[in-house]
């Protein structure tokens, strides 16, 4: 009875990549990925002599959905205009901040919360479909993975506890901020002909951080209710071919607290099959932990 209320909610698994070995006072770096399979499709309704339904004004994916795909599209369009207009050169601009972007920001930001496992039982579920749900619910885990040549069970789940305590404060006030500086930009709608960026930048910076705190919230949910649990997979061992490295001398540059290469990574993302988009947020992340060491 359970299994087939699983298919209401999605699967979900988090693989923890330490980039840096713990060097007080710097914290631990870590790349988290948060992989969600989403629920199968519901069965298509039974076959009907009525005429369908005329469709709404609202997009059957959601208004959410519907501009994030709208914005990707547009975006990608700009990065195919003519060299030298004014679109390549805003889209030159917002590739290069992209990359300056917080990895932990597109990590977090990439959870698909409406399909993620829940962190309780869905409220609106009464009698026997609610007795279905606490049973699914119970046994509902979600696997923390780390490499056991460098980490432990401990402290994967503090690693991530603490980035969560970072990351929702940070997030909070990040969406806040730029709700309320979008507003100002109203100013900048006078030329007719350039489209007012500011404003779709604090948008845009508004939406990321909305997206990310409603991921990291999501997961801190799950671990409050002691749904993640970690598990030593050896298999990510191979992105430390040497194990951790060894401590450092007192003259040693602060880059040296890495302890993968980009080499090791790719081991990581073909291992764990990652999309284009994750595979570059890895590798963005590899860039970030050398500049912070800095």
């Amino acid at each position: 009875m359970a299994s087939s209320l699983r298919k209401t909610w999605g699967t979900m698994r988090i693989v923890a990549l330490p980039l840096t070995r713990a060097q007080p006072p710097q914290r631990i770096i870590t790349y988290y990925s948060f992989k969600i399979v989403p629920p199968p499709p519901p069965p298509p309704p039974p076959i009907s002599n009525d005429p369908p339904p005329s469709p709404g004004w609202l997009p059957p994916e959601g208004v959410a959905k519907w501009a994030t795909l709208k914005v990707d599209a547009t975006w990608s369009g700009w990065g195919k205009a003519k060299a030298g207009s004014w679109r390549f050169r805003v889209f030159e601009f917002g590739e290069r901040f992209l990359d300056r972007l917080d990895f932990e920001e597109s990590a977090l930001k990439r959870i698909d919360v409406t399909s993620a496992p829940p962190a309780k039982v869905p409220a609106d579920l009464t009698g026997e479909e609610r007795a279905e749900a606490e049973a699914a619910w119970g046994s509902l885990k979600v696997p923390l993975l780390y490499p056991p040549s460098v980490s432990s069970a401990p402290a994967a789940l503090s690693d991530l506890q603490a980035l969560l305590q970072r990351r929702i404060p940070l997030h909070n006030r990040g969406f806040y901020t730029y709700l309320i500086i979008a507003p100002l930009t109203a100013p900048f709608m006078i030329v007719p002909v350039i489209p007012n960026l500011p404003f779709f930048f604090c948008a845009w910076r508004a939406w990321s951080h909305y997206q990310a705190l409603r991921g990291a919230r999501h997961v801190d949910a799950l671990l409050q209710a002691g749904k993640i649990v970690p598990e030593a997979d050896a298999a990510l061992d191979a992105v430390y071919p040497n194990g951790d490295a060894p401590p450092p001398t007192p003259d040693a540059e602060p880059t040296q607290t890495l302890i993968v290469t980009r080499d090791s990574l790719g081991n990581a993302m073909r291992g764990l099959a990652m999309q284009d988009d994750e595979a570059k947020d890895v590798l963005r992340a590899y860039e970030q932990a050398i500049n912070r060491g800095r």
